[in-house]
Formats: C-alpha cells, sequence, structure tokens
C-alpha cells in the first residue's frame, strides 16, 4: 500500500524536526534522497524556489557541499540543511542617526557617469553617515584570491575596517560600486561575495548610484541573506534599516556576534569540504 503523499510544508517540517534533535543541528542528505523526500522527479526552477521557500519558512538555511547552486547540483552531491538564525546571542538594533532632510534630497538627484563617481558622490557621502571615519575606509583594497590553481590579485572598490587596522578580524564592510547604466548582475553579486568571503566582513553592499543591495555575510556557515534591496529615491523610508544592518556600530556588533558563533558551526564548515 502506497503511503499517503506530504505536502512540502510536511516533509520540511520533518527535516526541521531531525535537525533540530540532531546534537551538531545539521543534517546532510544525498541530493537524490532529498529530492525523493519531496517527491521531486524534475527539478524545475519554479518547484526548486517553492522548496527553498518553505524551507526557509521552516528557518531551515539550504547549502550545497560542492559549492553547486541548490536545485542544479550532481544527485550523488550533498544538501546540509542547518537552523538560521542559530541559537545563542540576540543582536540588540542599533538606533538610527537620521541626516537632514536635505541631505536625502540632495543624494535623490545625483547622477553618476562612471563607477568612480558612484564610488565619490555615493558611497562616500553614505558612509559618512553611517558613522565611518577616513581611517575605517579602504579604497582600492587589494585581495589575493585563486582562480582554480592560479592565485590572482583583485580589488574591493570600497572596504570598510573598525579603524586603522586592515586584519580580516577588524573588516567591516565590502562595497562594490557598478555604473548606473548597467543593472546589477547575478555576476555583481558573486564579485562582492567573493570577496566578502576573504575579507569575512559583517554584510557586503554592491551598489550604482540608483539601486542598493545589502546582503548579511554569514561567515561559509551558512547562506548569506539578501536583506535589502531598494531604489535610492526611497533612501529615506529605507535608512533606519540601512542603519541597522551596514552603520558602523551595527556592523561592529554583528562582527563580534559572527566571531562568536558556536565551534560546531565552525566545524561545519571543514566538514563541507571533505570527501565523503
Amino acid at each position: 500500500m502506497a503511503r499517503p503523499k506530504k505536502s512540502y510544508a510536511e516533509v520540511a517540517l520533518e527535516m526541521y524536526e531531525s535537525v533540530q534533535q540532531s546534537d551538531d543541528k545539521v543534517r546532510k542528505l544525498k541530493s537524490s534522497v532529498f529530492w525523493h523526500e519531496f517527491r521531486v522527479k524534475k527539478r524545475t526552477m519554479q518547484v526548486v524556489e517553492r522548496i527553498g521557500r518553505i524551507l526557509t519558512e521552516q528557518k531551515l538555511t539550504v547549502s550545497v557541499k560542492s559549492g553547486d547552486v541548490f536545485g542544479k547540483e550532481r544527485y550523488d552531491d550533498r544538501i546540509i540543511l542547518t537552523i538560521w538564525p542559530p541559537q545563542g546571542e540576540i543582536i540588540i538594533p542599533v538606533s538610527p542617526i537620521f541626516p537632514p532632510i536635505e541631505w536625502f534630497s540632495e543624494m535623490k538627484t545625483r547622477e553618476f557617469e562612471s563607477e568612480r563617481e558612484v564610488e565619490y558622490c555615493f558611497i562616500m557621502p553614505l558612509l559618512e553617515k553611517l558613522g565611518y571615519e577616513y581611517d575605517d575606509i579602504a579604497i582600492g583594497y587589494p585581495v589575493t584570491m585563486f582562480e582554480g590553481v592560479h592565485k590572482t590579485k583583485k580589488q574591493v572598490d570600497v572596504a570598510l575596517f573598525n579603524g586603522p587596522s586592515r586584519k580580516n578580524e577588524d573588516a567591516l564592510l565590502v562595497i562594490e560600486g557598478k555604473v548606473d547604466d548597467k543593472g546589477i548582475t547575478v555576476d555583481h553579486i558573486g564579485q562582492a561575495k567573493s570577496y566578502a568571503r576573504e575579507l569575512l566582513p559583517a554584510c557586503y553592499v554592491i551598489t550604482n548610484g540608483r539601486q542598493i543591495i545589502v546582503f548579511q555575510f554569514n561567515g561559509m556557515m551558512y547562506q548569506d541573506e539578501r536583506v535589502m534591496d531598494f531604489d535610492r529615491s526611497m533612501l529615506y523610508e529605507m535608512w533606519e534599516d540601512l542603519y541597522k544592518y551596514i552603520s558602523k556600530r551595527a556592523a561592529i556588533d554583528r562582527k563580534m556576534w559572527l566571531t562568536g558563533l558556536p565551534k560546531k558551526a565552525s566545524t561545519l564548515v571543514v566538514d563541507q569540504h571533505q570527501p565523503t
């Protein structure tokens, strides 16, 4: 007799409960087993997105061991389920400081013809109002990365640190500026994310002076979260949220919290790169 067909939500709840009951709050499933649990035979974009949303609503974060995009991984890959946010210290939101209304009006009307103008005429004034000082800002900050097996040097458009130190432990933000007439693409986001993985900041930001996208960096232990995505015309309305995510005070608080995540989460990062 065939077992009753469960809804996606019921399967997600069962997965959450199994993660919750595990000692390390992690469950790893072979991709083929994971999709079989949901009775998915064809991984269409709509189905993958729907299951992803349901898992997120269930407070589960999904990652793929190989680093492939969820839903496009090989069936012998591993799906890793973790609970997010991890249990522990709760970050108290920072009270925002609002610039004068005239400042918002001026920022709305500025036009930019190059990435440098976006950096100097939009990003820099923004950082000043978010509490950053001269010593915190590194423009064209060099990072060494690997492309395959080859070492290469790149430059972060703007990197923010807590004071003059340029150690990773003091990195607060990564910001990538783009040209206004080119929309922000997946490649732009991927570039900022790759820099974040080198510097380990609290958040990373991509902006073309018109659109502002903010991601919370979760230390490569959990999937990064796109927490803001808005148009510059809404800067005043979105200021309170922007301030609580990327102001200097908020970034310091989150960075301290990230460095204090449970050691089991750090073990998860190592495990994701171990052969099965």
